[in-house]
Parts: structure tokens; sequence; C-alpha cells
């Protein structure tokens, strides 16, 4: 004998019971998203994590009062980092003009805003 405690789909949705899910039927997403298994909640927090990606994270740090290292690091590490790269690539005959045709000529992408 079938249990009658359980209400079939349609009339769940037409009363507004919850499905098999625990979620109330008119509550069920069928996005492609809900496919995936993303929820609202977690939608939510997607596009607040991917807005404060785009705001800057660092404040304005005084360089004058940063230690050496981590003077250098926010300074020149990264550009020196891939002007090396790039040098040991293409190893010009002129090391050091080269190097610094290349900080010279992209600096911009890695100077910052004010």
């Amino acid at each position: 004998m079938a249990d009658t405690s359980e209400v079939p789909s349609e009339q769940a949705a037409a009363t507004g019971e919850e499905s098999n899910t625990g979620q109330p039927q008119e509550a069920m997403d069928t996005s492609p998203q809900a496919e995936i298994g993303l929820t609202e909640n977690l939608q939510k927090i997607i596009e607040k994590e991917k807005e404060e990606a785009d705001k800057p994270t660092k404040a304005k740090v005084d360089l004058q009062s940063l230690p050496t290292r981590a003077y250098l690091d926010q300074t020149v590490v990264p550009i020196l980092l891939q002007g090396l790269a790039t040098l040991a690539k293409e190893r010009p005959p002129n090391a050091i003009d080269y190097l610094a045709a290349y900080l010279l000529k992209n600096k911009s992408q890695y100077e910052e805003s004010p």
C-alpha cells in the first residue's frame, strides 16, 4: 500500500508544499546556475567577491616608512622580474641596455595610479 503522507509534485506545487528536496516547489530554480548547483546565496557571494576584487585592495602606503625589502617588493621587483625573464629568453648581446630599455618601455604597466 502506498504511503499517503507524500504529496505528488503537481499537488505540492499547487499547494506550496515542499518537494522532496525540502524547498517549496515554486522556490526551486531552473536556471543554468541552479543546474550546476549554484544557489542564490552563492551567486550573491560570488558577485560580492568580484566587486571586492575590482577595488584596489592596497591603501596608499607611505613608501618612506616601509622596510627595504617591502619597499623593493612594491616598487621594482615585479617589473624587474618580468624584465629579467624576458632578458633570459631573448639573450641580447647588450643585456644592460636591453633591460634598461625594457624597464623604461613597460614602466607604465607597473606604476600605481594616483
